[in-house]
């Protein structure tokens, strides 16, 4: 039970502040220029067709990096738990020998 209350703790600070920078990246407008304002002012500068587009793929832009921003997270979560399994493990050997 303790295994799966660490690895779910841990998945769950990388979820939330992997969904925290995803949120300023999609929001605010930064550096790297992958904001919903940054990319509909963009669109404006096209033509009819390849402005709606654009605008037609913007909820797909926007599913993609939240969902990916939620795989990376569960991913990045498995390998901080086992870091921390290691680092436990090395800090804190066991009695037991074989």
């Amino acid at each position: 039970m303790k295994k799966k209350v660490t690895q779910s703790i841990a998945t769950l600070i990388t979820l939330a502040l992997l969904s925290y920078v995803t949120y300023c990246c999609l929001l605010r407008d930064n550096f790297l220029h992958i904001s919903i304002s940054t990319i509909i002012s963009n669109s404006h500068d096209l033509d009819i067709v390849r402005h709606l587009l654009v605008l037609g793929l913007l909820p797909f832009y926007i599913a993609g990096m939240v969902f990916g921003t939620a795989i990376l997270g569960i991913y990045l979560g498995y390998i901080l738990h086992m870091f921390l399994i290691h680092l436990k493990n090395r800090l804190f050997p066991s009695k037991l020998t074989a």
